[in-house]
């Protein structure tokens, strides 16, 4: 997959593209099926399929206080693009100069001009332009003059327990990680929602409890609520079960919040190494308990739970 870096570079390749624009955000079903819509367009007409998104998020530029965390750090976000099906990948700095486009002058200047595509797929709520004054039906307005068609796709649906019927949405994400409902989270991705970052040095208290954890970094990222789940490490190149903790160690003092995870079936120095943390199920609240002892039998029975609900799984 080809990525571009600003629109000064794209070639000829991407000429009669099947577009797609988004900030893309999780990368959830909502937005894989947009993609495999572009992919059966591009399919016709042996065409490519381009993603184009934004970076950063442009609320974080438009209203930096009230930007939210983000579900996907950009290495990830290009990974599941490809993955749904993206020949290439568009990257446009979110500046205030592009922000300051009229919905028309980003369809004429950054769409047609540069890319010229043959079909523009987006969700019914897609909005682009200065003050999101731009919508599908925008679109279509200027597709004659632009030379190309729209396509919109339905949103993804489905039934979470407690929500009943919801459209998939990184909005829906969010508030779903942020509760811990990981689990939930992962239906509407299709995958195991992951913190990705550095392991750092923690305080060591893990190893002298005889559980030795990586300690992980997660800049800008949305961490799921404080508690303890069963999931797995990407580390070293390898992929082992993982007991996850999210929270300020309360037994041991407090302090900070901290992510930390132990690795089953595997130990190392990975210092400075990338990690990637995937959630299958959160499996209890963080609590203070009464002794070193008594935290230590509970993350034994932890454990247990994580060998459980990953044997399954097999191990890479």
């Amino acid at each position: 997959m080809r990525v571009y870096r600003g629109v000064a570079g794209i070639d000829d390749a991407l000429r009669g593209a099947v577009l797609t624009v988004g900030n893309f955000d999780g990368v959830h079903l909502g937005h894989q099926r947009i993609l495999r819509t572009a992919r059966a367009l591009a399919h016709v007409s042996s065409s490519a399929v381009v993603a184009m998104t934004f970076e950063p998020l442009p609320l974080a530029i438009l209203r930096p206080d009230a930007a939210p965390p983000r579900l996907t750090p950009w290495d990830e976000k290009l990974a599941q693009l490809q993955r749904a099906g993206a020949d290439a990948v568009v990257r446009l700095d979110a500046d205030w100069p592009l922000l300051s486009l009229s919905a028309e002058d980003f369809v004429r200047e950054i769409l047609v001009k540069r890319i010229h595509p043959s079909y523009i797929v987006e969700g019914p709520n897609f909005g682009f332009g200065r003050g999101r004054t731009g919508n599908v039906d925008t679109l279509r307005t200027l597709a004659s003059r632009g030379g190309y068609q729209v396509r919109d796709v339905e949103p993804y649906r489905l039934e979470l327990p407690g929500d009943g019927l919801v459209a998939v949405s990184s909005t829906l994400i969010r508030r779903l990680v942020a509760a811990g409902r990981v689990e939930d989270a992962a239906k509407c991705m299709g995958r195991s929602y992951a913190l990705v970052g550095q392991v750092v040095h923690g305080a060591g208290e893990g190893r002298k409890m005889g559980y030795p954890t990586i300690n992980l970094e997660v800049p800008g990222q949305l961490i799921p609520a404080e508690g303890v789940y069963a999931g797995w490490a990407e580390v070293a190149g390898m992929h082992r079960p993982a007991a996850i903790s999210i929270g300020t160690r309360p037994t041991l003092g407090g302090g900070a919040l901290v992510v930390e995870a132990f690795v089953l079936e595997e130990s190392g120095d990975w210092y400075a190494s990338s990690a990637r943390l995937e959630f299958v199920r959160r499996l209890r609240d963080q609590r203070k308990f009464a002794s070193r002892e008594e935290l230590t039998r509970q993350i034994t029975q932890d454990i247990e739970q994580v060998r459980a609900l990953t044997a399954r799984e097999p191990i890479a």
